[in-house]
Parts: C-alpha cells; sequence; structure tokens
C-alpha cells in the first residue's frame, strides 16, 4: 500500500505518521490544526465551505466560527503568515477557505513503522476530540484524583462479561516493564460504522486484559494521539506492543485485520471475516493472541451482538466527547437496550458527567434496587463508586466510603482489577476529605498496584500525584517534589500536557512552602505566557488557576505591583462565573488584600478582605486553610486600620468558623493564634499575645514547612523585641535566619534584632537584604509591627 506526501515551500506533509516539517525540522500543530491542512490541500483545487470544513475535522455541527476562526489562525502563524497575510490559506467572505500554494504529491509504501501511527478519519466524531465530561469543581490546591477521566478510561459499559483465556508456557512478549497499547481503528465502511473506530479498542483491550496482557486505557491512548508536540514514531515507542485494527465492509460482509508490532521491529498480524462485525473482531483478537503465545479459551456467549453494539456505540461517542451524541443514543434506545442494567448504568454515568445530578443520583440509587450483589457483582461494584459522586457534592464522606468499601469487597471477590483500583481511588479521596491521611494513603498505594497490574499508566501516574499531594497535606512539601516531577516527566515522555497543569500547580505551591521563591518562578517560565510556549488550555479554570500562580510567585519575588495587575485580570476574568472552581475568587481577593497590606495601601488592603470574606466563596473552597488564611488577613487589616470594634467581631467569627470544622488541622491552629495574638497585643494584652505566638512558633516548628515557621517566628520575634525580651528574639531570630538569605521576612527580623542589639554593621547588612527580597514592598517603619 501507498500514500500522498504532500511538499510546498519548504513543508513536507506526512497524513499518515501526522507530520509536518519544515527543512527537515518539525513543526508542531494541534490535532484540530492538522486536520484542517490535510483536509484544505486535498481539496486545494476548490473552495471549502465553513460548514463542510468542520463537519470533515470535528465530525459535529456544535463547532462554532471562532474555534474555527482561532485554529485557522494558528494554523497560518505555524506555516510562516503573518499580520493579516493569506499566502497559503485563504478566506474567501461568507463562504469559506482555499489553500493558495503549489502543491506537489509524491506517493510513499507504507513501512512497518506506519502500522503504529494514528492516522485519524475525517468526518469521524471521535478524532481526538476528548473530553474530561465531569464538571465538578477541582479544588485550588488538587487533592482530587481525576475521577471522572479514570472512569471513562476504565473501559466500555458493554464489558460486562470477559472469555477467560489461560498463557501458554513461552508466551512471545515480556510485559514485566511496560504494557500494550490498542490504537483506533482504521474503518472502511459507511458513516454510521464509523464508532468502530472507538469501540473496537476496549474489545480488543478488553480480551487482551482477560489474557492477562497489561493494557494502557483507550482513554490514555486517545490522549497520546492528541498531542502534537513529540515526534509520531516516539508516541508509543515504550511500549511492549502495539495494535492497530482496521475494518472493511465488502458486500456485506465485515473484515477486521490486525497490525501489531514491538519495539524490536517483530510484526504479528490477524485476519477474520463474518457478516458480524463483533464476531470477526472477535475472531480476529484470538488469532492475534494465539500467535503471541496465548490461547483464548472458548468464553460466555455475549447477552445480545445487536444490544452490545449499542451500548459500544454510546461508549464510542462518550470517548469522542460528543455529549448531544450520548445523548441522543440514550433517547433513541430500542426497548430491549434499555431493559439491559447496563444501559440504565450508561444512563446514569452520562448524568453524572453533565453536571446533572438529581439525575444522576436516582439513576445510580435506581440501579442499586435491580442489582443483588449475588447476581451481578462487577456492575453493583461499579454503581456503587460512581456513587462517589453523589457523595462527594453532599460532602457526605462517611456515606461515601462506605459504599465504596462494599463496591471494594464485590470487586475484590471478583479480581477485577480494572474497577477495583478506581474504588480503591475514589474512597482514598473521601477519607482525604474526611480528614482520614493514613487510610487515605493505604487506599492511594492498593489502587495504584491495581492499576499497574491492569496495564493502565496513567491511572498509576494518577496515585503517585495523589499520594504527593496527600504529602502536601501533611506539610512534606519536599518529600512530595520528586514524586510529582517523576509525574510530571512520564506524562510530558508520553506527550500527554493535559495531565501537567495540574502537576505544575503543586510544584509551584511546594517550592513556595519551602520558600525556594526563584525556582517557584522559574516553573511558572515553563508555561508563561501562554502563547509564547504553546499551551493551549482549553478549560478556562485552569487556565485562570495558572495565572492565579504565576501572580502569587511574582509576588513572592517582590514584583507586587506586577502581581496586583495580574490578578485583578483573573478577577475580571472569574468573578461572572465564580462557582467554576470553589474557594478562587477568594483566594485571589485575600491575596490581593495581603499585597496591598504589604504596599502600606491598608484602605485598598480592607476592601479586598471585605470582598473576600464577605462573598462567602471561600467557604466552597475544599482547602479550608485558604479561608483560615483570609481570616488572618482580616484580623491584620483591621488592626492596622486601628478598628477596635470590627477587630474583635472579626476574630469572633473566625474562633466561630474554626469550631465548626470536623477534623483539627494544627496549619489553621497556627493561623488561628497568630489572629488571637493580633487581638490581645491591639488591646494591651501583651503577655497573653506572647504566649499565643509562642504557642503558634511551637507548632510551626513541629509541621517543619519553613513557610509557616518564617511566618509564625518573624511575628513572635518582633513582638518580643517591642516587649523588650532581647534576647529571647535574638534566639528566634536565630531560627529563621536560616533563611533570612530567600525571605525578606527573616531578612527583616534579623535586621530588627542586631538593631536591637546594637549591632549596626549586621543590622544594615540584613536591611539591605531584606529591601532587596521585599521588592516593591514597605518595609516596616517599627519593630512592634508584628502583624505582617
Amino acid at each position: 500500500m501507498t500514500h500522498p506526501i504532500y511538499r510546498f515551500d519548504d513543508f513536507c506533509l506526512n497524513p499518515l505518521s501526522r507530520e509536518l516539517s519544515r527543512n527537515g525540522a518539525p513543526v508542531a500543530l494541534a490535532a484540530n490544526g492538522f486536520d484542517c491542512l490535510v483536509y484544505l490541500i486535498e481539496h486545494r483545487e476548490r473552495v471549502v465551505g465553513k460548514d463542510e470544513l468542520i463537519a470533515a475535522v470535528w465530525g459535529r455541527s456544535d463547532i462554532s466560527d471562532n474555534v474555527l476562526a482561532q485554529t485557522l489562525v494558528r494554523l497560518r502563524r505555524a506555516l510562516g503568515d503573518v499580520g493579516n497575510e493569506q499566502g497559503c490559506i485563504k478566506t474567501v467572505p461568507r463562504v469559506g477557505y482555499r489553500w493558495m500554494l503549489d502543491v506537489a504529491v509524491e506517493f510513499q509504501a507504507d513501512s512497518a513503522e506506519s502500522l503504529m501511527i494514528e492516522r485519524h478519519d475525517r468526518g469521524d466524531p471521535g478524532t481526538v476530540e476528548v473530553s474530561d465530561p465531569l464538571p465538578a469543581a477541582k479544588p485550588k490546591r488538587r487533592f482530587f484524583v481525576g475521577a471522572l477521566l479514570l472512569l471513562v478510561a476504565l473501559g466500555g459499559v458493554y464489558l460486562s462479561w470477559k472469555p477467560h483465556h489461560h498463557a501458554l508456557i513461552q508466551p512471545v512478549l515480556d510485559f514485566d516493564h511496560s504494557n500494550a497499547a490498542v490504537l483506533p481503528a482504521e474503518v472502511n465502511a459507511p458513516e454510521d460504522s464509523k464508532w468502530l473506530r472507538l469501540g473496537l479498542m476496549d474489545l480488543i483491550g478488553g480480551d487482551l486484559r482477560a489474557a492477562k496482557i497489561p493494557v494502557e486505557s483507550s482513554q490514555a491512548v486517545l490522549d497520546m494521539l492528541s498531542q502534537t508536540d513529540m515526534g509520531s514514531s516516539s508516541k508509543f515507542a515504550a511500549f511492549t506492543l502495539v495494535i492497530r485494527p482496521h475494518v472493511t465492509l465488502d458486500n456485506n460482509l465485515w473484515h477486521v485485520h490486525l497490525d501489531a508490532s514491538s519495539p524490536d521491529g517483530r510484526i504479528w498480524q490477524a485476519e477474520s471475516s463474518s457478516d458480524n462485525v463483533l464476531k470477526a473482531a472477535r475472531s480476529a483478537d484470538t488469532r492475534l493472541l494465539a500467535q503471541m503465545g496465548f490461547v483464548a479459551e472458548p468464553g460466555k456467549p455475549t447477552t445480545d451482538d445487536a444490544k452490545e453494539e449499542y451500548l459500544m456505540r454510546i461508549d464510542a461517542a462518550t470517548y469522542a466527547g460528543a455529549s448531544e451524541v450520548v445523548r441522543e443514543l440514550l433517547d433513541k434506545a430500542p426497548s430491549t437496550v434499555r431493559e439491559m442494567p447496563e444501559f440504565d448504568y450508561a444512563k446514569a454515568v452520562f448524568h453524572c458527567n453533565q453536571g446533572e445530578f438529581e439525575l444522576c443520583k436516582q439513576g445510580l440509587a435506581d440501579l442499586l434496587q435491580r442489582l443483588p450483589a449475588d447476581k451481578q457483582p462487577v456492575l453493583r461494584g461499579r454503581v456503587l463508586a460512581q456513587q462517589y459522586y453523589v457523595y462527594f457534592r453532599e460532602h457526605d464522606y462517611a456515606g461515601g466510603e462506605a459504599a465504596l468499601s462494599e463496591a471494594v469487597q464485590l470487586l475484590q471477590k471478583q479480581k477485577n482489577t480494572t474497577y477495583l483500583a478506581f474504588a480503591y481511588a475514589q474512597r482514598g479521596e473521601m477519607e482525604l476529605l474526611d480528614g482520614k491521611l493514613d487510610q487515605a494513603q493505604s487506599d492511594f498505594g492498593l489502587a495504584r498496584v491495581n492499576y499497574a497490574l491492569d496495564g493502565f499508566t496513567v491511572g498509576a501516574l494518577d496515585m503517585d500525584a495523589a499520594m504527593a499531594r496527600l504529602s502536601m497535606q501533611r506539610g512534606q512539601y519536599a518529600q512530595a517534589l520528586p514524586v510529582i516531577q517523576r509525574a510530571y516527566d512520564e506524562y510530558q515522555r508520553m506527550g500527554m500536557r493535559q495531565f501537567l497543569p495540574d502537576l505544575l500547580q503543586d510544584m509551584i505551591v511546594s517550592q513556595r512552602a519551602l520558600l525556594r521563591y526563584a525556582d517557584e518562578l522559574a516553573i511558572t517560565e515553563r508555561y508563561w505566557p501562554f502563547e509564547q510556549k504553546h499551551w493551549d488550555i482549553p478549560e478556562e479554570i485552569t487556565r485562570h488557576l495558572l495565572v492565579f500562580e504565576r501572580a502569587h510567585a511574582l509576588a513572592d519575588n517582590g514584583r507586587t505591583t506586577e502581581a496586583s495587575k495580574l490578578l485583578e485580570q483573573v478577577l475580571a476574568d472569574i468573578e461572572h462565573d465564580p462557582n467554576g472552581e470553589p474557594g478562587l475568587q477568594g483566594c485571589v481577593e485575600t491575596l490581593l488584600a495581603k499585597l496591598a497590606l504589604q504596599r502600606g495601601d491598608i484602605q485598598a488592603s480592607q476592601a479586598w478582605i471585605s470582598k473576600a470574606l464577605g462573598g462567602q466563596l471561600l467557604e466552597k473552597d475544599p482547602d479550608k486553610r485558604d479561608y483560615a488564611d483570609a481570616w488572618l488577613t482580616n484580623v491584620m487589616v483591621l488592626q492596622r486600620a486601628g478598628k477596635k470594634k470590627e477587630l474583635q467581631e472579626g476574630m469572633a467569627a473566625m474562633q466561630a468558623w474554626a469550631a465548626k470544622q470536623p477534623a483539627q488541622d494544627e496549619w489553621i491552629t497556627v493561623l488561628l493564634l497568630r489572629a488571637q495574638a493580633a487581638v490581645a497585643w491591639s488591646e494591651g494584652r501583651h503577655d497573653q499575645a506572647l504566649e499565643q505566638l509562642k504557642l503558634a512558633m511551637d507548632k510551626a516548628d513541629a509541621w517543619g514547612v519553613p513557610e509557616l515557621i518564617v511566618d509564625a517566628g518573624q511575628a513572635y520575634a518582633r513582638a518580643l523585641l517591642a516587649a523588650g525580651k532581647v534576647e529571647e528574639a535574638s534566639s528566634v531570630g536565630g531560627k529563621l535566619s536560616t533563611w533570612s538569605q530567600l525571605d525578606w521576612r527573616a531578612a527583616w527580623t534579623q535586621a530588627c534584632v542586631y538593631h536591637a542589639l546594637g549591632q549596626a554593621p549586621s543590622s544594615e547588612q540584613y536591611r539591605s537584604k531584606a529591601l532587596a527580597l521585599a521588592g516593591d514592598r514597605e518595609l516596616p517603619t517599627d519593630a512592634s509591627m508584628f502583624i505582617y
């Protein structure tokens, strides 16, 4: 077989390998941009209408003209057009677009390596437009697992049965250190059969898993294919086996051909034909397994191929992120399919994915009533595991843990590693929210083991990241960083950039807690500015979070004015849709209040913190430390403003809120003690204030987090100086000296201590250092101003 290669100007375009190069150097294009380029060149003899191009590339009509226009802007830029130039792609007003450059066509024979490359079928609704369908909020510091991504990736709703296989003594492949990947099928059949492109991925993957071959999830493979910032030939180099299905319909007979290859150049092929496409696929799969040293024993017959096919269509549309297609399939399902509990499960999960909470909740509850544990234990276990979403939304963590514990028991008995891993992961999240860190760590570890056994690399990496975030929750930021970096490197290697933003945020937060401000800012340089670093982030809330972290890093490096402008820009974008990320608006307003206070603008600081607490958005933030930080900032501002009555009211409100928290958090306790000490000091109860600050310092020392130690220690040391207790202040200042080259507060505390000791040269040395680190902040003029 041969395939065309297109050459124009200095460019070479290979549609089969999905590669564009210029003078031999690869040119990065987004997946949709690449498909637009191929379609325009293949139809270069005429104008291509907008609707036609959208249908060909995206496979559906609900794509806006703006999305198409932005895609073409980025494509033109990649091809060298600047400004308003249209040298390669001309816009024909009110009609569409036309390719303008001369094109030379060559034909190249398909190589063995091309078997490992994905070629997207134009007109296929599953062309790597894969969405993360769960709209449930993500916490700012990401203590949740990407649950819906894992759920979709676990496999199709139609795989309620699996044939039994046993391995021969000498299999030809070793999967100890890697796994297999099944690519989307190349389908040569009418449009209504295009669902097979994604549907066969899970069918074949399920057979491989039953033969004890670890297989990467279909969703992960699609995610890898959607990334174009790495060489196509390297996408699957790390997999022990790569399988690419080909499906053809000829004279009412289905032909399924499977091409398989390994990194060492070995190739296997299997083919089968039948008037039923599923039978042909299973037969070809069985033959392929036999060639590799595995034999498929006769399994249970399917319930009905027509029913299973319909469920496969639903799953294929789900993978493609085509929610309207899924909804139409659910609405038009025949009565024979509606009778299946697997259909009700697919419907309930769809409602969960769409954020239709009541329908999701009721659908899962009704389904449990008709699923006895002794009849369909695996499906019942999956329903119970899916209920995590209901319990999360209702903040009923204990109820969620109970449901997920039943799911674990059922799936353990059935030895179903795929869904057992998911159940463990979700139970770990519930335990984390419930403050049961040890249990959460255990469950995350068990989930990782099962994901690894199943060959689900993404799931295993996600559990690594979850355990790293649990370490962060415990204040073990130094231990978390290497784990986060490893997950980041693995996702980067696999070309799965959609998982990187959460990990970047975790790195930034960890470096900040360790007072490594230069490293913190350097991490933001990996993605900032988005346009220059080619970060195409479709989720607006993810963009807002990354911009927030960039602003925070700028502030930590003394660029508070620049940071404030960036924060106000974020605020303008999110304040009309605050529910997109619970607490983010309040966190932005709190940081703006702190920066204004540090610049000495009390009026602006008071206005910002009033907004943060008045909107009650922080109450929705799963990270309660953010809320405690806002309350402490409020106390600081009121103290500086000299508003004693409001200060007492603010302190009372903070104490009332802290008393309602279900589990004691020592970090929050430190902030509460800081606030109590500020109030006591303002009321002249200096001895009580010093006792509270000493207790805060001791608790911060016990945690061992530099950020918390410096924050509590500088307040305590400067209060001691104001009380005339220079020797004790010197002792505290000595503890902070470790970070005096990193943090302006530690350096300024040292300057104040040396000044009190009469050591002018040393005091001036540390004062200069504090000024350099503070940037455009206003240093305190009096050591008694310990409220920062």
